[in-house]
């Protein structure tokens, strides 16, 4: 994954994270994100920047659009903390992705059902209907 994918992915974790509605899989991407930024921020001696950068709400979209402005920054300046952005959106984004998905089950028109129909989005394993 190259670096302009890990910060897309890094608005949709805000996404993920924002609101009442926030999902378990977006709230801990979001929270490793910010954990990368304080331990970038430590090796850096940036506190200022990130204080800030780490008390961004994932609602608030302009402070989104600052942090994702300032990953990409470090990351053009040090490849070592680009390597490290890649990996955190390697690691989150099947969830993510996942979470952002929409899948539309249909019976309809002239189909002629004789059983159960099963509707869903991810079936791990087997179904049993006896």
């Amino acid at each position: 994954m190259d670096v302009a994918a890990a910060l897309t992915l890094a608005s949709t974790a805000a996404s993920a994270a924002a609101g009442g509605a926030a999902s378990a899989a977006g709230q801990s991407a979001w929270q490793s994100l910010l954990s990368l930024v304080r331990r970038v921020g430590g090796r850096r001696d940036v506190e200022a920047d990130e204080e800030r950068l780490t008390a961004v709400d994932p609602a608030d979209s302009e402070q989104v659009r600052v942090l994702t402005g300032w990953l990409g920054e470090q990351a053009r300046a040090d490849e070592e903390f680009a390597a490290l952005l890649r990996g955190w959106a390697e690691r989150h984004a099947p969830a993510l992705r996942a979470e952002h998905s929409e899948v539309h089950n249909t019976v309809s028109g002239s189909a002629t059902v004789n059983g159960p129909v099963i509707q869903a989005r991810d079936i791990h394993g087997g179904i049993n209907l006896g």
